[in-house]
């Protein structure tokens, strides 16, 4: 008789709880999707890293455009090669730097004699503006193979 009235409850209970109605309302949302993403810099535009291997001879090249008041901007690309897990070390011999008194700077080098193995571009830029506030930006390039 007890779990009689335990379970007439218990129904009860469940039954005025699906009767009850909770007031809902969807908002509407605007999402905007990009395919293109890319940071935003204080002081550059554009900033692009690229890397061309063909048989063992890399080509890389920098590019940087700043803002209107940029008066300087400085590369420095190195060629790094892959390690191993994480890690990327710079090849001998691969490093240039290059400023020019501008808001736009290209830097073109060339590497050859290339060990396999895969590469990539490290350019780390610093543009300048006219008050001398400056922002360091790196970019790497998309990685290259050597057979």
């Amino acid at each position: 008789m007890k779990i009689r009235k335990i379970l007439a409850a218990f129904v009860s209970v469940v039954t005025i709880c699906s009767v009850i109605s909770v007031p809902t309302f969807a908002a509407q949302e605007t999402q905007i999707v990009t395919d293109l993403v890319s940071p935003a810099y204080e002081y550059a535009m554009i900033t692009k890293s690229y890397l061309t291997i063909t048989s063992s001879t890399a080509e890389c090249k920098s590019v940087c455009e700043g803002m209107t008041d940029v008066t300087q901007i400085t590369v420095e690309h190195t060629l790094e090669k892959h390690w191993g897990l994480w890690i990327w070390n710079e090849v001998d011999g691969a490093s240039w730097t290059k400023t020019v008194d501008t808001r736009a700077i290209s830097l073109v080098n060339t590497k050859s004699g290339l060990d396999s193995g895969t590469y990539r571009l490290k350019s780390v830029f610093t543009p300048t503006n006219s008050s001398g506030k400056s922002e360091t930006i790196t970019v790497y390039s998309d990685e290259e193979m050597v057979g």
